[in-house]
């Protein structure tokens, strides 16, 4: 019997005993933030435990889980993985220890054929709480006589389970397989050694006590039934293999690793153990990568990163030198083809993602190596541990591989030190998710049963009449009505109100009731799914059951603009950057939007300028904007644009946009499932302007940008700021890039001591305004810009510059904070009357001047028109010579 029909085995064995068959929940948890990733089968039945859901009293499935905290040990033992299938049946307040037990027996012995000599039921001794009486004598009555022995008694470590220092908790019954003595260390124990002879394969938790505080264990009402067993774990005892690595879970893909890297399966328990580590981490990144999540330096995605940074490493141990986990892929789908189509529909963003990350850790290891080498120099007396967990942590070195290292040169390594920094470390997988803000969904769970499903009318208007049909305080507690300034929950039988989700959102406003306002809306959620939560703030009393006119704000249409943008720059950046580019998450709000997509390489300017112009092109030809409810198959039909790992309703929600809807829907610009808001043609937009692109990790940017009025917004205000930047240095708008470059230079020069007290410019630097003959004798006018220069400066500026002049009419002037100051002076040779020219120019400039026929100064207001000025500058040096 191989794996998939084993799968198949228990779930038909569990529904012909009532059980129904609930499929696997995503392996990223939806509406319960306490959790990094699904890491059992009880997860998604954590309402009905908590009587929160009553519509099942039993279940069965098999769940994709994913444990972080065995990472290091794959490839140590034999049976440890991250990834993996647990099969389980439940029971909320239903049957309890004598089912599960017997049924628990018949399907191994019966349905599985394992010989029942080789099976050891464990119960619990006792210790926190009394010691499981019910459970062996129900044991006792499965058993035949002569197994009785095989029963077990384990503690509290072993053998109860708790939530928590309060609440539910309970006595557990695990089922142990004989591997054989063969794997027995001395002085094995029996079922429950930490030895490898003896492998739990099916742990039974019976769910009896609520611990109070003081360690007081009060009886449930309600007892619960909670079983697990790892397929992979049933799968290599049924197979009868060495390890589950050997089961047609795992070896089809060892089998194509040995092709690819020309290496075979089993010569030493280095190569053996290298193998388990990339088959084992390559299925759970092909099953990560399919749910959405993204290589990265926190959270989920740096989980990820150390599974395929890892498989990546002891496949050069094997001798690759070049990528090879994305060649791979096809042996996953060999195994799951059947069970998740969803890795298969992923394919190609897999290979890809993994193809370029492990690339990317290439280049990085081979400076790792170096980096180890220096270490080792520098630290000739002993490697700290610190050190070493930098090297682990950034270019994957395995602790044991640099203690290798360091022992070929006779150089100790502090191992506890290590060991600290990881544990310090592992914060930064929770970093990204334990405040990602997320809204704990089981806050919600018991409204979410007791209030009918809302009616979303949003689509069709911004206004609607609604009833309040229940009320939160903002604990979530139910209660009648809000007093006047409360705060709390309330929601509707139907809103035109959008709750926050896929990256949009939740919409604010007002209800109000015979004329007035009655709240306000400060936000709108959607935690668990089916009922909207409007947070509102108390105007006047607010009561359940009354009627309300819900009236969204007008921010919701700069937010459907930003909305539509995404959705613009999105197939904009599949034009510029190809099909695989895709989306890697979005926020939208009414001032922004911001969209995260994955690339293989940083976007030039010029990349970055074509994207923006497509897109502006596309608001120029004003598409029209379709929205409408299709089948989810049409996604595929269509080959609209998905987000991995999103849950789409079916029906789903299509924003197509093109020319011709519908009926010409292979021709268009745009076609993405998407449950937000929108406008209907794009020249709502007016334009789209990107303001900045960044990285957010290896292979993942960011493009922050406005659209709309917020684009409006963002112009109306850069141009303000030019314009009082251009004021403050009293130049026009158009001259204000010259401007600062001018002053950025002089900057420069200062800071390096290259520049001179008082020059801003150099001799010959000057705007020749009128050459030959102004004094009849081929003398030349000059006039210089110097800057922002005070008059003090501006004459030794001028001494600089007569210095290596002859025939020359000098005209330097400066701003600085909306006054224009001026010098006319010349170089003795020149028959003009310098005093008289600064007079001319103060009079036209309604300032004052005067001085010496030899040297003149002024000042007065700004020109306007320079070009002008300079002209004007001109007929007075001519009148006056």
């Amino acid at each position: 019997m191989q794996s998939y029909q084993i799968r198949k085995s228990f779930l038909d064995f569990f529904a012909r005993n009532g059980h129904p068959v609930v499929k696997s929940s995503p392996l990223i948890p939806e509406g319960d933030p306490s959790l990094l990733f699904t890491s059992a089968g009880m997860v998604q039945f954590k309402p009905y435990y908590l009587g929160l859901k009553t519509d099942m009293t039993r279940a069965a499935s098999c769940q994709k889980s994913f444990r972080t905290t065995d990472i290091d040990n794959v490839g140590r033992t034999r049976r440890h993985v991250t990834f993996f299938e647990m099969l389980g049946n439940f029971s909320f307040g239903d049957y309890f220890k004598e089912e599960s037990i017997k049924w628990g027996w018949e399907f191994l012995t019966k349905e599985m054929g394992l010989a029942p000599e080789r099976l050891y039921p464990s119960i619990y001794k006792g210790g926190v709480a009394p010691r499981d009486e019910e459970a062996r004598k129900i044991w006792e009555s499965v058993l035949p006589k002569n197994l009785h022995s095989h029963i077990v008694e384990l503690g509290d470590g072993d053998n109860f389970w708790a939530m928590g220092d309060t609440g539910p908790s309970g006595p557990c019954s695990e089922i142990y397989w004989d591997c054989g003595a063969q794997y027995a260390h001395a002085g094995c124990k029996g079922a429950g050694c930490s030895c490898d002879r003896y492998i739990e394969i099916w742990n039974h938790v019976f769910t009896q006590f609520d611990k109070q505080p003081g360690g007081v264990y009060k009886p449930l009402p309600k007892k619960n039934i909670d079983t697990g067993m790892g397929l992979e774990r049933l799968t290599f005892v049924v197979e009868g293999k060495e390890s589950p690595f050997e089961t047609t879970l795992f070896f089809p893909i060892v089998e194509a690793a040995a092709k690819a890297l020309k290496v075979e399966y089993g010569p030493s328990p280095e190569a053996v153990s290298a193998f388990r580590i990339i088959s084992e981490h390559l299925r759970a990144s092909t099953f990560l990568l399919a749910a959405g999540v993204i290589p990265s330096n926190e959270g989920r995605g740096y989980v990820l990163r150390r599974l395929i940074r890892r498989a990546a490493r002891y496949g050069r141990v094997l001798g690759a030198t070049d990528p090879f986990l994305h060649k791979l892929v096809p042996a996953v789908h060999t195994i799951f083809k059947d069970v998740y189509p969803e890795i298969i529909s992923a394919e190609k963003t897999v290979k890809e993602a993994l193809k370029f990350e492990e690339q990317g850790f290439i280049e990085t290891l081979e400076n790792g190596e170096h980096y180890l080498a220096d270490m080792l120099e520098r630290n000739p007396h002993g490697l700290p541990g610190d050190e070493a967990f930098k090297l682990y942590e950034t270019y994957g070195f395995p602790l044991e591989l640099t203690r290798e290292i360091a022992l070929k040169k006779n150089i100790p390594l502090d191992e506890e030190g290590f060991h600290r920094a990881r544990k310090a470390a592992q914060a930064t997988a929770k970093a990204g998710w334990k405040d990602s803000g997320e809204m704990n969904g089981f806050l919600f769970q018991k409204a979410e049963e007791k209030f009918p499903p809302t009616v979303f009318t949003g689509y069709d208007g911004a206004e609607g009449e609604g009833k309040i049909v229940g009320l939160l305080d903002l604990a979530g507690g139910f209660t009648d009505s809000l007093e006047p300034g409360l705060e709390g929950w309330a929601a509707l039988d139907r809103t035109p109100f959008y709750a926050e989700s896929g990256g949009q959102v939740g919409d604010l406003g007002l209800f109000s009731a015979g004329g007035k306002t009655v709240a306000e809306v400060l936000d709108t959620q959607k935690p668990v799914g089916k009922v909207f939560f409007h947070h509102v703030k108390a105007v006047e009393k607010l009561a359940v059951g009354e009627k309300v006119t819900a009236s969204v704000s007008t921010l919701r249409y700069r937010t459907a603009c930003n909305h539509t943008a995404v959705h613009v720059i999105n197939a904009a950046l599949k034009q510029v950057f190809g099909d695989s580019t895709r989306q890697a998450g979005s926020i939208v709000t009414p001032d922004k939007f911001r969209f995260d997509y994955t690339t293989t390489k940083a976007p030039t300017k010029e990349e970055l300028a074509k994207v923006e112009t497509i897109a502006n092109a596309a608001i120029s030809d004003n598409y029209r904007v379709f929205k409408m409810e299709r089948p989810l198959k049409d996604a595929e039909k269509f080959g609209a644009t998905t987000l991995l790992g999103e849950k789409y309703a079916d029906p789903a929600r299509f924003v197509l946009i093109n020319r011709g809807g519908w009926d010409a829907a292979k021709d268009r610009y745009s076609l993405e499932l998407c449950g937000g808001t929108h406008i209907d043609a794009l020249g709502e937009l007016m334009l789209v302007k990107v303001l900045k692109d960044s990285s957010v990790s290896r292979g993942v940017r960011r493009i922050e940008g406005v659209a709309g009025l917020a684009a409006v917004d963002h112009l109306r205000a850069s141009a303000g700021l030019a314009e009082a930047a251009a004021k403050k240095l009293s130049v026009p708008v158009e001259e204000l890039p010259a401007r600062l470059e001018q002053l950025l230079e002089t900057v420069k020069e200062l800071k390096s001591g290259k520049a001179k007290a008082a020059p801003a410019a150099a001799p010959g630097t000057g705007k020749k305004l009128l050459a030959g003959g102004i004094d009849g004798s081929g003398s030349s006018l000059v006039a210089y810009d110097a800057g922002a220069l005070d008059m003090r400066e501006m004459r030794g500026f001028s001494d600089e510059l007569k210095k290596g002049l002859k025939s020359t009419l000098l005209f330097i002037y400066s701003r600085s904070e909306g006054k224009f100051s001026f010098i006319v002076t010349h170089t003795g040779d020149v028959g003009a009357d310098a005093s008289a020219i600064a007079k001319g120019v103060a009079a036209v400039l309604n300032g004052s001047g005067g001085g010496r026929k030899d040297f003149a100064q002024g000042g007065g207001e700004v020109p306007a028109d320079l070009a002008a000025f300079e002209k004007l500058l001109v007929e007075l040096a001519k009148k006056h010579i």
